[in-house]
């Protein structure tokens, strides 16, 4: 096999890895998609002050508008508050609920094995 092959073959297969992980992580809980997870999880290791929802955005690589939907969704559910920023109106800010941090919280255990069988 020459190098573009292995190219090909690598991208190939990290595609096809990502995938499994997806469909694997979406049947793990039923309240949550993995991409929520994600989003959860990135929002959750901000920091001091909530991420506007640009910056969480570009931080994972996707469009304002797919993190705006995955936010909304979760605010639906009780996941997120999404909320305007007080020093600029135009900025939404994007905030952890305590019903996500006890959902995570409880399942702690459970992600773990997650990991651990991955």
């Amino acid at each position: 096999m020459d190098l573009p092959e292995k190219e090909k073959f690598i991208f190939g297969s990290l595609f096809l890895l990502a995938n499994r992980l997806q469909a694997i992580g979406d049947r793990w809980d039923p309240e949550i998609t993995m991409k929520q997870w994600f989003l959860i999880v990135m929002t959750a290791h901000w920091g001091e002050t909530p991420p506007m929802l640009s910056e969480l955005a570009d931080f994972i690589g996707s469009s304002r508008q797919n993190v705006k939907q995955l936010a909304l969704k979760l605010e639906a559910k009780g996941f997120l508050k999404i909320e305007k920023d007080p020093k600029d109106n135009r900025a939404l800010r994007i905030m952890l609920t305590d019903q996500c941090i006890e959902h995570f919280e409880k399942r702690e255990d459970r992600d773990q094995l997650f990991l651990d069988e991955v």
